[in-house]
């Protein structure tokens, strides 16, 4: 299997994340990376489909997706954490295969005691919205929540990700 991973936002100066009790940038590369590094031991293919830098949020996201496209990944996998004073842990997603991805995500990070919140709909995402397949955006939890936060171990959710993406 050939997966895109997309390590949300990480695109200085235009496409910044959520900064609450600890930076999104950071928690992103750091989950993303042990997905990544966990992915390929199991003998799959990974695309790292987060640009360097950017000047606008609109060529971030287009960058993304291009990406991922011209590659021609299996499945496609935005990983973010979320804001705005909620708990827990979402999958957004479009099609019905990547909301069975997504399920199968989002139950295992709620595994971890987190309050599991579903699957959404993404279709307003553009990530979800331009790819071509499969395609996923998570958010491992709220920066801005203590109780999640203190919950956080990249590890943990690297595993949980990778388990739901494997299935």
């Amino acid at each position: 299997m050939k997966y895109g991973i997309d390590i949300g936002h990480n695109c200085p100066p235009a496409d910044m994340g959520y900064v609450g009790i600890k930076n999104e940038d950071e928690l992103n590369k750091e989950v993303g990376d042990i997905v990544m590094e966990k992915l390929k031991l199991l003998k799959h293919d990974v695309v790292k489909c987060t640009p360097r830098g950017d000047s606008n949020l609109s060529n971030s996201l287009y960058r993304r997706v291009t990406n991922a496209n011209e590659e021609n990944v299996d499945v496609y996998v935005s990983i973010h954490f979320n804001g705005g004073r909620g708990k827990g842990t979402e999958v957004y997603a479009i099609s019905k295969e990547s909301k069975e991805i997504a399920k199968r995500v989002v139950i295992e990070i709620a595994k971890l005691g987190y309050v599991n919140r579903g699957v959404k709909n993404g279709n307003f995402l553009y990530v979800l919205k331009n790819t071509k397949m499969p395609a996923i955006l998570l958010e491992g939890g709220f920066v801005d929540s203590k109780e999640d936060m203190d919950r956080f171990n990249a590890e943990n959710i690297a595993n949980a990700i990778v388990n739901g993406l494997i299935g």
